[in-house]
C-alpha cells in the first residue's frame, strides 16, 4: 500500500507539477490582416498578411455558435471539456489500435496539443522529446486557461486552407457568411478541413470532403448535439462554395484604398454585384464591335458616397483587367457640353437662345479649327435646348466662343474637381467643350452629381471621411441643364424617340463619344443617384462604330433601372423663380398673346425676368415662314434643311454689298498634323450674294456638301469671290505655314 501511495504521489506530482517546468509559447492573439467591408459590414476583400495568409480578428467563445463548437469537438476532441489538456483515455485507445494494426492508424492529440503545435511549428520529423514537451505545455495550458478560452484561441488560429486562418475567415471565405449564419452541414465541412486542408480543398473539389463531413455529422448526432431530423436535413443540404465570396468583391476599390487606416467602405455589396453582372452581360453583346472593357461609378447624391465602382470587365482579364477604368483619364467627348451651356445661362442666355448650327472655322495658333457634328450634317437654327439635347458639336463650340472661350470653361471644370485638366487654356482651345481633354470617370460623375444637387458640390468618397458641401453652381441654371438633359423630345432629332436614354421615369442623361470611337460615355442622374459609365479599350484601339448611345447607354440604363426597381425615382424640386412660356423654336422669341399665330411652338423654361424678346410680325413672311438671317440662305436651300418651308431668309437689299466674311485678309494658318486633314480645309464665306463664285490661282476650291472649301498648302494665296448677278468682286489673302 505504501508503494502504491508513493506511486500515486509521484504521478500526481508529475501531472500537476511537471508542466510548470516548461514555458508556454507566445499566446497573444494573432494580428488580424486587413479586411475591407461594405457599408453594411459585408466583407469585400480580406487581404493577406506578411505571411501570405488571411486572419480575422480573434473570436470570443460566445461568438462561436454552439453547432460550430460541437462540429469541431466531434471532429477533433469529443472529450475536450472532460480532460486536462491530455486525453489519457484517447492515448490508451490509440496505443491499442496501433499495436493491433502494427502501424499508426490513429492519434490522440487534443485541441490543447494542436494549439500548442500550431504556436510552435517544427521543421522535419517531430522527435519524442518535442512531443513530450508539447504534451507538458498542453497540460500547463489546461491549468492556466479555461476550456472556453482554449477553444476560442484554437478556432482563431487554425488554418482552413486557401490562406484562410481562423473560423470567421473560413466562414466568410468559403460561404460568404458570418459565423452565426452557418448551417450544421456547413459547420461540419469547416470542421473537417484542419485535419488536411490541402487534400480537402473545397475550391478544387468539394465532393472529396463530403464523406468526412458526413462522419462528423453522425458523430454530432451520436453525442446528442444534433437531432435525427437535423441530421437528415444536414445530410441532404447541397454545399455551395463561393470561390471569391468575402474575399474579392469590388477589387478596384480595395486596390485604391490599400494602406488607408479605415477598412470600412461606402460600397453597397449587393449593388456592386448587380452592376458587375450588368457590365459583363452588356459587354458580351458588344464583343463583335471590338469592345473590351467598361467602368461604372454610382454616387449617392445626398452623401457623396460611391455605392458601386466597377473598374473593368474582369479584374483578372489579361487585357488590362487590373486597370481601374474609373480613374484612368480618357477623352470624354460631348460629356463636357452641359457645363458650357450652364456658363451661358449664367451669362444671361436662355434655353430658347438660337445658335446657328452652320459650318464655321476658327483661326488658332496652330491652324484652322473646324468643328464637325457627329452626324456630319448641319441643323441650322437651333435653340440652346435642342443644341445640347442633340449634342451638336458646332453649336457647342459657337456657344463657348460667345461666353469667353476655353478659359472660362476650364476654370469651372477645375473648380468642379476635374484634376487632370492641368494645361493652360490655350492648349485646349474651343475643342475643350467637345472633349479634347482627358478626364477621370469618377471625377466627371461627381461633377454631374453637383448638377443633380442643383449646384451644391460635395467630394466623392469611398470611406466615411468628413466632407463639406458648398455651392459651386447657381441653382436655377443647374435646374435648366437638368431639365434639358431629361427632355427626350429635345434629343429626338439625333437620338430618336426610343433611345436607351428614354427611361420610364424622369432621368437626366448625356452621352459622349471621342474621336475614332476610342471612348464612349453616358452620365446622368435622378435626385438620389448619379451614374457614370465609360466603355472602350485600355490599349486605345478603336471600337467599331460604337457611340455613347449604343455602348455606354445600355449599361447606364440597366444600372438606373436597377437603382429604382424598389425605390421610386425622385426629381430635384423646381426652384422658385422659374416660369414656363411658349416660344417659336425657329427664332427663340416669346409667343405672347399679342404675337402673330405661329406654325411651330413649344413650351420653354425661363428664369423670371429673363424671358426672350416677344415675337412680332417682322419675324414672319405672309406665308407664316420664320424669317432667318442671311447666313442661313445656303442651309435653307440644301438637303440638310429639316424645317422645309417653315423658314425663309430676309429679302435681299436692292444693291447688297459683296463682302468676304471668312477668311479676313492676312489670316495666318499653320498646317497641324494633329488636326484631321492637317487642318488644310478652309471654309470660305461671303455676304451680299446668293451664288458666290470663288476662285484662286494657287488653291483648289471645291463645293463640299454645298459649302465652298479651299484646300490649303504652304505659301501666300489670293482668294477671290464674285457675284455673277452684279459683277461685284472682292479679294482676300491667307498665308499658310507648315507646322
Amino acid at each position: 500500500m505504501k508503494r502504491l501511495a508513493i506511486l500515486a504521489a509521484l504521478l500526481a506530482a508529475g501531472w500537476w507539477g511537471l508542466p510548470w517546468l516548461v514555458e508556454l509559447p507566445d499566446l497573444k492573439p494573432p494580428a488580424a490582416s486587413p479586411v475591407f467591408l461594405a457599408r453594411d459590414g459585408t466583407p469585400l476583400r480580406h487581404l493577406l498578411d506578411e505571411n501570405g495568409t488571411r486572419k480575422a480578428s480573434p473570436v470570443h467563445f460566445d461568438e462561436i455558435p454552439a453547432v460550430m463548437r460541437h462540429a469541431m469537438l466531434a471532429a477533433e476532441d469529443k472529450r475536450f471539456f472532460f480532460h486536462g489538456g491530455i486525453d489519457l483515455l484517447a492515448i490508451a485507445r490509440a496505443a491499442w489500435d496501433n499495436a493491433r494494426s502494427g502501424k499508426i492508424v490513429s492519434g490522440a492529440s487534443t485541441i490543447h496539443q494542436q494549439l500548442i503545435k500550431n504556436l510552435t511549428p517544427q521543421r522535419g520529423r517531430r522527435s519524442f522529446g518535442v512531443k513530450l514537451q508539447e504534451a507538458l505545455q498542453a497540460r500547463r495550458l489546461a491549468m492556466s486557461w479555461s476550456h472556453e478560452e482554449v477553444l476560442a484561441a484554437y478556432l482563431s488560429r487554425i488554418s482552413f486552407g486557401n490562406n484562410l486562418t481562423g473560423i470567421a475567415t473560413a466562414a466568410s471565405g468559403y460561404f460568404h457568411k458570418p459565423l452565426a449564419d452557418l448551417t450544421p452541414a456547413e459547420c461540419a465541412l469547416l470542421a473537417a478541413l484542419p485535419q488536411s486542408p490541402t487534400r480537402w480543398n473545397p475550391f478544387r473539389e468539394v465532393n472529396s470532403i463530403l464523406p468526412r463531413q458526413r462522419t462528423i455529422l453522425e458523430k454530432m448526432h451520436a453525442q446528442g448535439w444534433l437531432s435525427r431530423e437535423q441530421l437528415q436535413t444536414a445530410l441532404a443540404q447541397e454545399i455551395v462554395i463561393h470561390r471569391f465570396s468575402g474575399g474579392f468583391v469590388a477589387p478596384h476599390v480595395v486596390e485604391t484604398l490599400k494602406g488607408s487606416e479605415s477598412t470600412h467602405t461606402t460600397i453597397d455589396a449587393l449593388l456592386q454585384h448587380q452592376v458587375e453582372i450588368i457590365v459583363t452581360q452588356r459587354l458580351v453583346a458588344l464583343q463583335p464591335k471590338n469592345v473590351g472593357h467598361a467602368a461604372v461609378v454610382v454616387i449617392e447624391n445626398a452623401s457623396g458616397n460611391v455605392l458601386a465602382l466597377v473598374g473593368s470587365r474582369d479584374f483578372f482579364a489579361k487585357d488590362g483587367g487590373q486597370i481601374n477604368g474609373s480613374w484612368v483619364p480618357r477623352s470624354p467627348g460631348s460629356a463636357l457640353k452641359p457645363f458650357t451651356y450652364l456658363l451661358a445661362f449664367e451669362s444671361g442666355a436662355t434655353p430658347s437662345n438660337i445658335v446657328a448650327d452652320l459650318p464655321i472655322e476658327f483661326i488658332t495658333a496652330t491652324g484652322t479649327y473646324k468643328p464637325e457634328n457627329y452626324a456630319l450634317r448641319h441643323f441650322g437654327p437651333m435653340t440652346y435646348r435642342a443644341a445640347l439635347g442633340n449634342s451638336l458639336n458646332i453649336s457647342a463650340v459657337r456657344v463657348l466662343d460667345r461666353i469667353g472661350g476655353a478659359k472660362t470653361l476650364l476654370a469651372k471644370l477645375q473648380e468642379l474637381g476635374l484634376s487632370t485638366l492641368t494645361e493652360p487654356f490655350e492648349h485646349y482651345g474651343l475643342g475643350l467643350t467637345i472633349g479634347n481633354a482627358p478626364v477621370r470617370l469618377i471625377e466627371l460623375t461627381n461633377a454631374y452629381a453637383t448638377l443633380a444637387r442643383l449646384g451644391l458640390h460635395k467630394p466623392w468618397r469611398l470611406q466615411n471621411t468628413p466632407s463639406d458641401m458648398r455651392r459651386l453652381l447657381p441653382e436655377k441654371e443647374c435646374y435648366l441643364i437638368a431639365d434639358i438633359l431629361s427632355d427626350n423630345q429635345a434629343r429626338e432629332r439625333v437620338f430618336g424617340a426610343h433611345s436607351p436614354l428614354r427611361l420610364p421615369f424622369r432621368c437626366a442623361a448625356k452621352t459622349g463619344t471621342s474621336t475614332s470611337f476610342r471612348d464612349n460615355w453616358t452620365l446622368g442622374f435622378t435626385a438620389d443617384f448619379t451614374v457614370g459609365v465609360w466603355v472602350g479599350n485600355f490599349d486605345n484601339t478603336p471600337m467599331q462604330d460604337v457611340s455613347g448611345i449604343t455602348g455606354a447607354g445600355p449599361i447606364f440604363r440597366d444600372v438606373m433601372l436597377h437603382l429604382h426597381e424598389h425605390r421610386a425615382a425622385q426629381w430635384p424640386a423646381l426652384p422658385t423663380g422659374l416660369v414656363r412660356a411658349r416660344i417659336d423654336p425657329r427664332t427663340g422669341h416669346h409667343l405672347t398673346p399679342q404675337a402673330p399665330p405661329s406654325r411651330l411652338s413649344r413650351e420653354e423654361l425661363f428664369i423670371i425676368g429673363n424671358l426672350p424678346p416677344p415675337a412680332t410680325a417682322a419675324d414672319y413672311d405672309n406665308r407664316g415662314r420664320a424669317i432667318l438671317p442671311r447666313e442661313y440662305a445656303a442651309w435653307i436651300s440644301s438637303r440638310e434643311n429639316w424645317l422645309g418651308d417653315l423658314v425663309t431668309v430676309a429679302i435681299e437689299e436692292t444693291n447688297p454689298q459683296l463682302r468676304i466674311t471668312h477668311p479676313i485678309p492676312g489670316t495666318v494658318i499653320r498646317l497641324d498634323p494633329d488636326i484631321p486633314g492637317n487642318g488644310s480645309h478652309l471654309l470660305l464665306q461671303a455676304e451680299g450674294t446668293r451664288a458666290p463664285r470663288w476662285s484662286s490661282s494657287s488653291l483648289d476650291i471645291r463645293l463640299e456638301k454645298g459649302y465652298p472649301i479651299a484646300h490649303l498648302k504652304p505659301g501666300r494665296h489670293e482668294i477671290e469671290v464674285q457675284d455673277p448677278a452684279t459683277g461685284q468682286k472682292q479679294c482676300t489673302f491667307v498665308i499658310v505655314h507648315e507646322q
